[in-house]
């Protein structure tokens, strides 16, 4: 009998390993770049970037696209750093990130488990971390030689534009426009009819991928004072308590199929930010930011000597490993690049 004929072709020799450790922060996930990048050009973090995604953006689409991720993955490329101990740029499914809290939490926990960051009997090790939006500090905690939180001291946080009222897909809203590291819009989720709760995911995010189309188109035409860059996310809130015992329930969307599982520690220092140019908490005090998960997040402002309108965040957080990996190319795959559908 003769064998019958074959439409697929025979595997070949793999092109491309990378090797990755995986965690999640609060839910959120972190894949950190341990080896199988190439060497990239430039003299700072920023540039290193800039590098990266001049000539390997597709290495990027292959680690954190499907079939080998998904569209909230993001990644962490570490590199070295002339102003700190340590340089890191981050990669988003759609966009690179200027700077990316709950994935700084992860790739402490990551610089933990492999070592490179202190003994473990150490109660706390501090290090620097370069990333593009500037130098920032993190402070890993341990109790019994295991991570028991993060901490980091964030970039300069402010509000740039108050009370802006945008009006899409038959929801109207006022939003603040804050920096926390990214550029956010903050919006009450009551005020935007948004459950913040597993269930509300689908309708947060149709809600603010147009909320955040149109405060773009509305930034972009010149239309909000004191503010010249496009928001990166929208984030939905909901105050609970007040000053120290103040929980900010929170879910930050950044596209149409694409949540923060995490409090969101960009979104976190914005949410900071709003809450101190308000009045409505003090420099020094601290609060919780909880996702729709009920895991939190403490955030403490500190004011800054000569810039009244600025904070500085302190996010504090817990990352845990999920795995170790080896991501392979085929030779022959159809998909080389990944996919990703909205």
């Amino acid at each position: 009998m003769t064998a019958p004929a074959t439409t697929t072709a025979p595997a070949t020799t793999a092109r491309r390993w990378i090797a990755t450790i995986d965690s999640h922060t609060a839910g959120h996930p972190t894949r950190v770049v341990t080896g199988g990048l190439p060497v990239l050009s430039g003299d700072s973090v920023r540039a290193r970037r800039d590098d990266f995604r001049t000539r390997f953006d597709a290495l990027r689409t292959f680690l954190l696209h499907e079939p080998r991720g998904h569209a909230a993955m993001v990644g962490v490329v570490m590199t070295e750093s002339r102003v700190a101990d340590f340089g890191a740029f981050f990669l988003g499914s759609y966009t690179y990130l200027e700077m990316c809290g709950h994935a700084t939490i992860g790739l402490a926990v990551t610089l933990d488990h492999m070592g490179l960051i202190g003994p473990a009997e150490a109660a706390e090790t501090a290090f620097t971390l370069e990333v593009p939006a500037g130098v920032i500090t993190v402070r890993v905690s341990r109790q019994a030689g295991r991570v028991a939180a993060v901490t980091f001291e964030n970039v300069p946080a402010r509000v740039a534009a108050s009370g802006v009222p945008v009006s899409a897909g038959g929801v109207a809203v006022c939003a603040d426009v804050a920096w926390g590291g990214n550029w956010y819009g903050l919006v009450p989720a009551a005020e935007a009819g948004i459950a913040l709760e597993p269930a509300g995911v689908s309708q947060a995010m149709a809600t603010g991928a147009v909320l955040k189309a149109r405060l773009n188109a509305m930034i972009a035409a010149g239309a909000v004072d004191g503010v010249h860059e496009p928001v990166d996310s929208i984030l939905f809130y909901d105050t609970q308590g007040r000053g120290a015992g103040l929980v900010s329930r929170q879910l930050v969307v950044l596209e149409a199929n694409k949540f923060d599982r995490s409090p969101c520690g960009t979104g976190s220092s914005a949410r900071l930010a709003q809450l101190v140019a308000r009045g409505e908490l003090a420099p020094g005090e601290t609060i919780r930011t909880r996702n729709i998960l009920g895991v939190d997040f403490t955030a403490t402002p500190v004011a800054i000597a000569g810039e009244p309108g600025s904070i500085r965040p302190h996010i504090a957080g817990l990352a845990h490993i999920t795995g170790e990996h080896r991501f392979v190319l085929a030779g022959g795959d159809p998909l080389p690049d990944g996919f990703l559908c909205r």
